[in-house]
């Protein structure tokens, strides 16, 4: 924050007017507002560094200058400010008092324009806290704003998110409910969530274990459009609230077949064989994703040990089939490089470097190696008691596997 005033000191004298430039997000009097100055009211260049310093201590500016002129007894303050872009996404987690959109305009009032999202400045997400802790005190409610910042790691953004939260006390969680759902009995998706009646509610967490771990339950069935609704909580005689999770099942889909693409090393043939899955099975994505690891075993044999694949189903609404698109990035093919053991006498490493069959520049067989591994290393101890430890360096200029066998 670059706060720049003018050098020379100035008796206090009554503000006349306040110009604000450089402002399209906020309105000039929401600057005003905020930079506590008033009009009518004495000021001094001391009072207006402390109203740049507010300014800038709200994290919504990236620089705040302030500029001056005086006549008989009063003067026109100017701020030159430059908005900080507002590009990280808001959690309001459990507010359950007010619905998101009366909660947004509440917070608007403190914290202007505010729509859902805040700058990723220095002080934002305290001001933040600050507007929200007024809300709840405005309206009676107990509790403290907890601020976090949140990694958002997805298919589309590995942005950071601002959460915040009421705790001490936070609402409790009295009854959790499943709407619509059949083909897994409400029990079980509740009891995959642990203790969460009689603890507290967060939607942030009931939302990402939808999402994620009770989707899941529906894909190991097949059932790829299976959706879940955001949680919604209603206030409870119990103190705390009742949610209802909704579920939007859809139709089971059975495997038609995988189409690959990315692949050259290995024929359609062996990858159908690897990943195991027949025509009119359950599209299970556990059993898909089982097979996905076996193709992975299937080029690491043959060196391409840092080979990944993606999976999209296309859904045959009609016909209840799915197609799975799997896209292989084969990687490159690594070869053997050097064996070392560290930690035992030279006798010994010999003896175990003789069983080990694949030589420097030999393609890279990853099966063997862990078969090895298990076979000939990890049962070992030396007298002292020291176990090994496997280490894997990849040297992925030269595409070599180096492996060092340390006792410790």
């Amino acid at each position: 924050m670059a706060l720049i005033a003018q050098a020379q000191t100035a008796p206090e004298a009554r503000v006349a007017s306040v110009q604000v430039k450089g402002t399209r997000r906020y309105a000039p009097e929401q600057v005003t507002r905020l930079s506590g100055i008033e009009i009518g009211k004495p000021a001094s260049v001391e009072k207006l560094t402390a109203a740049a310093n507010r300014l800038a201590a709200t994290g919504l500016f990236d620089s705040v200058r302030f500029t001056y002129t005086t006549g008989p007894g009063q003067m026109t303050v100017t701020f030159d400010v430059e908005e900080a872009k507002w590009t990280v996404p808001v959690i309001l987690d459990n507010f359950v008092w007010l619905a998101d959109e009366q909660l947004i305009a509440a917070v608007a009032e403190e914290m202007p324009s505010f729509d859902g999202t805040a700058p990723v400045n220095t002080g934002a997400a305290e001001f933040l806290t600050q507007a929200l802790q007024k809300v709840l005190k405005a309206r009676g409610i107990p509790g403290r704003v907890d601020f976090s910042l949140q990694a958002a790691f997805n298919a589309t953004s590995t942005a950071p998110r601002y959460l915040f939260a009421v705790k001490e006390p936070a609402p409790a969680v009295c009854a959790l409910h499943v709407a619509g759902a059949s083909a897994i009995p409400e029990r079980e998706l509740i009891g995959q969530l642990g203790t969460i009646v009689g603890g507290s509610y967060s939607r942030h967490f009931l939302s990402t274990a939808a999402q994620g771990t009770l989707t899941d339950m529906y894909r190991r069935k097949g059932f790829w459009r299976a959706e879940f609704s955001p949680p919604a909580a209603a206030l409870d005689g119990c103190q705390g609230v009742s949610v209802t999770l909704t579920v939007k099942e859809g139709a089971a889909y059975a495997w038609d077949h995988a189409e690959w693409s990315g692949t050259s090393v290995l024929a359609a043939e062996l990858l159908n064989k690897a990943i195991g899955m027949k025509e009119g099975d359950t599209a299970d994505a556990t059993k898909i994703e089982a097979g996905l690891r076996d193709v992975h075993d299937a080029y690491a044999k043959q060196g391409y040990i840092t080979e990944r694949s993606t999976h999209q189903p296309r859904l045959d609404d009609a016909a209840h089939r799915a197609v799975f698109a799997i896209t292989v990035d084969e990687g490159p093919q690594f070869h053997m490089g050097t064996l070392e053991f560290i930690g035992i006498r030279e006798e010994d490493a010999a003896m175990l470097a003789r069983k080990w069959r694949l030589k420097p520049g030999d393609v890279y067989d990853d099966a063997y190696a862990r078969k090895y591994q298990f076979e000939e290393i990890l049962p070992l101890k030396t007298q002292s008691g020291a176990r090994p430890r496997v280490e894997t360096q990849l040297d992925r200029d030269k595409h070599l596997v180096n492996l060092r066998i340390v006792f410790k």
